[in-house]
Protein backbone atom coordinates (compact mmCIF):
# COMPACT_ATOMS: atom_id res chain seq x y z
CA UNK A 1 0.00 0.00 0.00
CA UNK A 2 1.26 3.45 -0.93
CA UNK A 3 1.81 5.91 1.89
CA UNK A 4 2.90 9.53 1.76
CA UNK A 5 2.71 12.80 3.62
CA UNK A 6 0.55 15.74 2.57
CA UNK A 7 3.22 17.14 0.30
CA UNK A 8 3.74 13.83 -1.50
CA UNK A 9 0.03 13.24 -2.01
CA UNK A 10 -0.23 16.84 -3.22
CA UNK A 11 1.97 15.92 -6.18
CA UNK A 12 -0.51 13.19 -7.16
CA UNK A 13 -3.33 15.69 -6.69
CA UNK A 14 -1.58 18.20 -8.96
CA UNK A 15 -1.06 15.47 -11.57
CA UNK A 16 -4.78 14.57 -11.55
CA UNK A 17 -6.01 18.16 -11.43
CA UNK A 18 -3.85 19.27 -14.36
CA UNK A 19 -4.79 16.17 -16.36
CA UNK A 20 -8.49 16.76 -15.76
CA UNK A 21 -8.39 20.48 -16.54
CA UNK A 22 -6.06 20.23 -19.53
CA UNK A 23 -4.58 23.60 -18.60
CA UNK A 24 -3.02 25.57 -15.75
CA UNK A 25 -3.96 29.14 -14.95
CA UNK A 26 -1.05 31.52 -14.34
CA UNK A 27 -0.47 33.04 -10.90
CA UNK A 28 0.46 36.52 -9.79
CA UNK A 29 2.80 37.28 -6.87
CA UNK A 30 -0.09 36.94 -4.38
CA UNK A 31 -1.17 33.53 -5.75
CA UNK A 32 -4.25 34.93 -7.41
CA UNK A 33 -5.10 34.08 -11.02
CA UNK A 34 -3.21 36.40 -13.34
CA UNK A 35 -6.07 37.93 -15.30
CA UNK A 36 -3.95 39.45 -18.06
CA UNK A 37 -2.47 36.14 -19.18
CA UNK A 38 -4.28 33.18 -20.78
CA UNK A 39 -4.25 29.72 -19.22
CA UNK A 40 -1.39 27.44 -20.23
CA UNK A 41 -2.76 24.55 -22.36
CA UNK A 42 -1.39 21.13 -21.38
CA UNK A 43 -1.07 18.67 -24.26
CA UNK A 44 0.15 15.74 -22.15
CA UNK A 45 1.84 14.75 -18.92
CA UNK A 46 4.85 12.46 -19.32
CA UNK A 47 5.58 10.00 -16.54
CA UNK A 48 8.43 7.51 -16.26
CA UNK A 49 8.74 5.42 -13.12
CA UNK A 50 11.65 3.23 -12.14
CA UNK A 51 11.55 -0.18 -13.88
CA UNK A 52 8.46 0.89 -15.84
CA UNK A 53 8.00 2.13 -19.41
CA UNK A 54 7.29 5.79 -20.08
CA UNK A 55 3.61 6.70 -20.29
CA UNK A 56 2.11 9.80 -21.89
CA UNK A 57 -1.20 11.05 -20.48
CA UNK A 58 -3.07 13.09 -23.09
CA UNK A 59 -5.54 15.67 -21.80
CA UNK A 60 -9.01 16.01 -23.30
CA UNK A 61 -12.62 15.05 -22.67
CA UNK A 62 -11.34 11.49 -22.83
CA UNK A 63 -7.98 11.21 -21.08
CA UNK A 64 -5.77 8.70 -22.87
CA UNK A 65 -2.66 7.03 -21.48
CA UNK A 66 -0.29 5.55 -24.05
CA UNK A 67 3.16 3.99 -24.21
CA UNK A 68 5.74 5.42 -26.60
CA UNK A 69 4.89 2.69 -29.15
CA UNK A 70 1.25 3.84 -29.19
CA UNK A 71 -0.06 0.97 -27.09
CA UNK A 72 -3.04 1.99 -24.94
CA UNK A 73 -2.64 1.84 -21.17
CA UNK A 74 -5.95 3.42 -20.13
CA UNK A 75 -8.82 5.60 -21.30
CA UNK A 76 -10.76 7.57 -18.68
CA UNK A 77 -13.27 10.41 -18.96
CA UNK A 78 -11.82 13.69 -17.72
CA UNK A 79 -14.83 14.12 -15.41
CA UNK A 80 -13.81 10.96 -13.55
CA UNK A 81 -10.24 12.22 -13.25
CA UNK A 82 -11.60 15.50 -11.87
CA UNK A 83 -13.78 13.68 -9.33
CA UNK A 84 -10.84 11.55 -8.22
CA UNK A 85 -8.74 14.70 -7.79
CA UNK A 86 -11.44 16.27 -5.61
CA UNK A 87 -11.71 13.10 -3.54
CA UNK A 88 -7.94 13.07 -2.97
CA UNK A 89 -7.97 16.76 -2.01
CA UNK A 90 -10.58 16.07 0.67
CA UNK A 91 -8.51 13.18 2.00
CA UNK A 92 -5.39 15.34 2.19
CA UNK A 93 -6.98 18.26 4.03
CA UNK A 94 -8.94 16.02 6.42
CA UNK A 95 -5.91 13.95 7.42
CA UNK A 96 -4.88 14.61 11.01
CA UNK A 97 -1.58 12.77 10.90
CA UNK A 98 1.69 14.66 10.52
CA UNK A 99 3.38 11.68 8.90
CA UNK A 100 2.60 9.29 6.07
CA UNK A 101 -0.89 8.00 5.38
CA UNK A 102 -2.63 5.87 2.77
CA UNK A 103 -5.46 6.82 0.41
CA UNK A 104 -6.74 3.43 -0.84
CA UNK A 105 -9.34 4.77 -3.31
CA UNK A 106 -6.80 7.04 -4.97
CA UNK A 107 -4.31 4.19 -5.11
CA UNK A 108 -6.88 2.06 -6.93
CA UNK A 109 -7.39 4.81 -9.50
CA UNK A 110 -3.63 5.26 -9.87
CA UNK A 111 -3.34 1.55 -10.68
CA UNK A 112 -6.00 2.05 -13.35
CA UNK A 113 -3.84 4.77 -14.90
CA UNK A 114 -0.62 2.77 -14.64
CA UNK A 115 0.81 4.85 -11.79
CA UNK A 116 2.57 2.87 -9.07
CA UNK A 117 4.48 5.49 -7.04
CA UNK A 118 3.53 8.84 -5.57
CA UNK A 119 6.20 10.60 -7.61
CA UNK A 120 8.50 9.73 -10.43
CA UNK A 121 12.21 9.61 -9.56
CA UNK A 122 13.98 12.85 -10.41
CA UNK A 123 17.63 13.89 -10.44
CA UNK A 124 16.80 17.59 -10.58
CA UNK A 125 14.28 20.15 -9.31
CA UNK A 126 11.44 19.09 -11.61
CA UNK A 127 8.53 17.14 -10.09
CA UNK A 128 6.31 16.81 -13.16
CA UNK A 129 7.01 16.83 -16.90
CA UNK A 130 4.44 18.57 -19.09
CA UNK A 131 4.15 19.14 -22.79
CA UNK A 132 2.40 22.48 -23.11
CA UNK A 133 1.27 24.63 -26.00
CA UNK A 134 3.36 27.78 -25.88
CA UNK A 135 1.24 30.64 -27.21
CA UNK A 136 4.31 32.90 -27.37
CA UNK A 137 6.12 30.71 -29.87
CA UNK A 138 3.44 28.41 -31.29
CA UNK A 139 5.54 25.37 -30.31
CA UNK A 140 4.68 22.51 -27.93
CA UNK A 141 7.77 22.23 -25.71
CA UNK A 142 8.32 19.50 -23.12
CA UNK A 143 9.26 21.11 -19.80
CA UNK A 144 9.99 20.03 -16.26
CA UNK A 145 8.06 21.85 -13.52
CA UNK A 146 8.62 22.01 -9.78
CA UNK A 147 5.59 21.55 -7.51
CA UNK A 148 5.06 23.38 -4.23
CA UNK A 149 1.99 22.65 -2.10
CA UNK A 150 0.30 24.71 0.58
CA UNK A 151 -1.58 21.63 1.80
CA UNK A 152 1.27 20.21 3.85
CA UNK A 153 4.05 21.56 6.02
CA UNK A 154 5.89 24.44 4.32
CA UNK A 155 8.74 22.92 2.31
CA UNK A 156 12.31 24.15 2.35
CA UNK A 157 13.56 26.16 -0.58
CA UNK A 158 17.23 25.76 0.38
CA UNK A 159 18.08 22.81 2.62
CA UNK A 160 20.59 23.18 5.45
CA UNK A 161 23.82 21.20 5.54
CA UNK A 162 27.46 21.57 6.36
CA UNK A 163 27.58 22.95 2.81
CA UNK A 164 25.53 26.02 3.81
CA UNK A 165 27.73 27.21 6.68
CA UNK A 166 29.19 30.71 6.56
CA UNK A 167 32.45 31.20 8.49
CA UNK A 168 32.93 34.40 10.50
CA UNK A 169 36.21 35.46 12.13
CA UNK A 170 35.70 36.97 15.59
CA UNK A 171 38.01 39.91 16.26
CA UNK A 172 38.59 40.71 19.92
CA UNK A 173 37.70 37.24 21.16
CA UNK A 174 39.66 35.26 23.73
CA UNK A 175 39.39 31.96 25.60
CA UNK A 176 37.24 33.45 28.35
CA UNK A 177 34.73 34.94 25.92
CA UNK A 178 34.62 31.70 23.91
CA UNK A 179 33.81 29.66 27.00
CA UNK A 180 31.21 32.17 28.17
CA UNK A 181 29.48 32.30 24.80
CA UNK A 182 29.51 28.55 24.21
CA UNK A 183 28.01 28.00 27.68
CA UNK A 184 24.83 29.86 26.69
CA UNK A 185 22.14 27.20 26.31
CA UNK A 186 18.86 29.11 26.34
CA UNK A 187 15.90 28.35 24.05
CA UNK A 188 17.21 31.14 21.82
CA UNK A 189 20.86 30.30 22.34
CA UNK A 190 22.10 31.27 18.88
CA UNK A 191 20.63 34.76 18.96
CA UNK A 192 21.82 35.15 22.56
CA UNK A 193 25.32 34.00 21.63
CA UNK A 194 25.51 36.40 18.68
CA UNK A 195 24.12 39.25 20.80
CA UNK A 196 26.85 38.77 23.41
CA UNK A 197 29.53 38.44 20.75
CA UNK A 198 28.50 41.64 18.98
CA UNK A 199 28.61 43.52 22.27
CA UNK A 200 32.22 42.55 22.96
CA UNK A 201 33.71 41.56 19.60
CA UNK A 202 33.48 42.16 15.86
CA UNK A 203 32.26 39.44 13.49
CA UNK A 204 33.77 39.61 10.02
CA UNK A 205 32.78 37.31 7.18
CA UNK A 206 35.69 35.00 6.36
CA UNK A 207 34.45 32.45 3.82
CA UNK A 208 31.76 30.03 2.72
CA UNK A 209 32.55 26.64 4.25
CA UNK A 210 31.87 24.73 1.03
CA UNK A 211 33.68 25.80 -2.14
CA UNK A 212 30.93 24.54 -4.45
CA UNK A 213 28.27 26.63 -2.74
CA UNK A 214 30.60 29.64 -2.85
CA UNK A 215 31.12 29.06 -6.58
CA UNK A 216 27.40 28.68 -7.26
CA UNK A 217 26.61 31.94 -5.48
CA UNK A 218 29.38 33.72 -7.39
CA UNK A 219 27.79 32.50 -10.62
CA UNK A 220 24.77 34.60 -9.65
CA UNK A 221 26.97 37.52 -8.64
CA UNK A 222 30.66 37.65 -7.74
CA UNK A 223 29.80 39.64 -4.61
CA UNK A 224 26.87 37.47 -3.54
CA UNK A 225 28.62 35.39 -0.81
CA UNK A 226 29.28 38.64 1.09
CA UNK A 227 25.66 39.73 0.62
CA UNK A 228 24.29 36.43 1.89
CA UNK A 229 26.75 36.38 4.81
CA UNK A 230 25.41 39.78 5.85
CA UNK A 231 21.83 38.47 5.59
CA UNK A 232 22.66 35.37 7.66
CA UNK A 233 24.32 37.45 10.38
CA UNK A 234 21.30 39.76 10.48
CA UNK A 235 18.96 36.81 10.90
CA UNK A 236 20.91 35.40 13.85
CA UNK A 237 21.17 38.91 15.29
CA UNK A 238 17.37 39.13 15.45
CA UNK A 239 16.86 41.68 12.65
CA UNK A 240 14.07 39.65 11.09
CA UNK A 241 12.92 36.25 9.90
CA UNK A 242 11.25 36.85 6.55
CA UNK A 243 13.60 37.20 3.61
CA UNK A 244 11.84 40.42 2.64
CA UNK A 245 12.53 41.89 6.11
CA UNK A 246 16.22 41.07 5.95
CA UNK A 247 16.57 42.43 2.42
CA UNK A 248 14.73 45.62 3.35
CA UNK A 249 17.10 46.14 6.29
CA UNK A 250 20.12 45.65 4.02
CA UNK A 251 18.68 48.06 1.45
CA UNK A 252 18.07 50.69 4.16
CA UNK A 253 21.56 50.56 5.66
CA UNK A 254 23.49 49.69 2.47
CA UNK A 255 26.38 48.42 4.58
CA UNK A 256 28.03 46.84 1.52
CA UNK A 257 27.87 50.08 -0.47
CA UNK A 258 25.95 48.51 -3.33
CA UNK A 259 23.29 51.18 -3.80
CA UNK A 260 19.49 51.17 -3.81
CA UNK A 261 17.69 48.17 -5.31
CA UNK A 262 20.80 46.01 -5.62
CA UNK A 263 20.18 43.81 -2.58
CA UNK A 264 16.61 42.95 -3.56
CA UNK A 265 17.50 42.27 -7.18
CA UNK A 266 20.38 39.94 -6.36
CA UNK A 267 18.54 38.16 -3.54
CA UNK A 268 15.59 37.45 -5.83
CA UNK A 269 17.95 35.90 -8.37
CA UNK A 270 19.36 33.63 -5.66
CA UNK A 271 15.89 32.52 -4.51
CA UNK A 272 14.83 31.84 -8.09
CA UNK A 273 18.00 29.86 -8.79
CA UNK A 274 17.41 27.80 -5.62
CA UNK A 275 13.83 27.10 -6.69
CA UNK A 276 14.60 26.08 -10.25
CA UNK A 277 17.98 24.41 -10.29
CA UNK A 278 20.76 25.43 -7.93
CA UNK A 279 21.70 23.31 -4.89
CA UNK A 280 24.60 24.05 -2.50
CA UNK A 281 26.55 20.80 -2.87
CA UNK A 282 26.42 20.28 -6.64
CA UNK A 283 28.25 22.44 -9.16
CA UNK A 284 25.58 24.45 -10.95
CA UNK A 285 25.69 25.38 -14.62
CA UNK A 286 23.45 28.41 -14.24
CA UNK A 287 20.65 26.66 -16.13
CA UNK A 288 17.19 25.86 -14.78
CA UNK A 289 16.22 22.23 -14.13
CA UNK A 290 12.53 23.13 -13.88
CA UNK A 291 12.51 24.65 -17.37
CA UNK A 292 8.75 25.23 -17.44
CA UNK A 293 8.40 26.95 -14.09
CA UNK A 294 6.69 26.37 -10.77
CA UNK A 295 3.33 24.73 -10.07
CA UNK A 296 1.59 25.83 -6.86
CA UNK A 297 -1.14 23.80 -5.13
CA UNK A 298 -3.02 26.47 -3.21
CA UNK A 299 -4.60 25.63 0.16
CA UNK A 300 -8.09 25.72 -1.40
CA UNK A 301 -7.06 23.12 -3.99
CA UNK A 302 -6.59 25.56 -6.85
CA UNK A 303 -3.58 24.65 -9.00
CA UNK A 304 -1.73 27.62 -10.48
CA UNK A 305 1.60 28.09 -12.20
CA UNK A 306 4.40 30.56 -12.64
CA UNK A 307 5.51 30.14 -16.22
CA UNK A 308 9.14 30.91 -16.93
CA UNK A 309 7.94 33.95 -18.92
CA UNK A 310 6.54 35.41 -15.68
CA UNK A 311 9.86 35.17 -13.85
CA UNK A 312 9.51 38.67 -12.36
CA UNK A 313 6.25 37.78 -10.62
CA UNK A 314 7.72 34.47 -9.52
CA UNK A 315 10.68 36.25 -7.96
CA UNK A 316 8.32 38.68 -6.18
CA UNK A 317 6.40 35.70 -4.82
CA UNK A 318 9.56 33.98 -3.60
CA UNK A 319 10.83 37.05 -1.76
CA UNK A 320 7.52 37.59 0.02
CA UNK A 321 6.90 33.91 0.78
CA UNK A 322 10.20 32.69 2.23
CA UNK A 323 11.94 32.96 5.56
CA UNK A 324 15.22 32.12 7.24
CA UNK A 325 15.16 29.14 9.59
CA UNK A 326 17.52 27.67 12.18
CA UNK A 327 18.49 24.07 11.48
CA UNK A 328 20.09 21.58 13.88
CA UNK A 329 23.33 23.02 15.27
CA UNK A 330 24.76 19.60 16.15
CA UNK A 331 23.91 17.98 12.82
CA UNK A 332 25.31 20.78 10.69
CA UNK A 333 28.20 21.92 12.89
CA UNK A 334 27.50 25.57 13.58
CA UNK A 335 26.72 28.04 16.35
CA UNK A 336 29.74 27.49 18.65
CA UNK A 337 33.01 29.41 18.75
CA UNK A 338 36.13 27.44 17.87
CA UNK A 339 39.81 28.29 17.83
CA UNK A 340 42.32 27.72 15.02
CA UNK A 341 45.96 28.81 15.41
CA UNK A 342 45.12 31.44 18.00
CA UNK A 343 42.19 32.93 16.03
CA UNK A 344 38.53 32.51 16.82
CA UNK A 345 35.70 31.65 14.43
CA UNK A 346 32.01 30.79 14.42
CA UNK A 347 29.95 29.09 11.70
CA UNK A 348 26.43 30.33 10.98
CA UNK A 349 24.13 28.19 8.86
CA UNK A 350 21.74 29.11 6.07
CA UNK A 351 18.38 27.43 5.59
CA UNK A 352 15.42 28.99 3.78
CA UNK A 353 11.87 27.70 4.03
CA UNK A 354 8.53 28.76 2.66
CA UNK A 355 6.45 30.47 5.32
Amino acid sequence: MLKGNRGEWSEVYAFLRILADGEIEPADADLNVLKDEPAIPVVRIIREEKNSPRISYYAGDLVQAKLDNGEDVAQVESLKVSNEAESLYREIVSSHTKGAFAVPLTEEFMDELGLHTLKAPSKDKSDIVLQIHDAHTGFNPICGWSIKSELGNPPTLLNAGATTNFVFKIHGCNQEIMERVNAINTSTKLKDRISLLREECELVFESVAHLTFDRNMRLIDSFFPQLMANAVLRYYSGDGVMCSQIVQAMEHEDVLGMGSGMYEYKFKKFLCASALGMTPAKEWSGRDDATGGYVIVRDDGKVLAFHIYNRDMFEDYLLESTKFETASTSRHGFGSIYEEEGEYFINLNLQIRFR
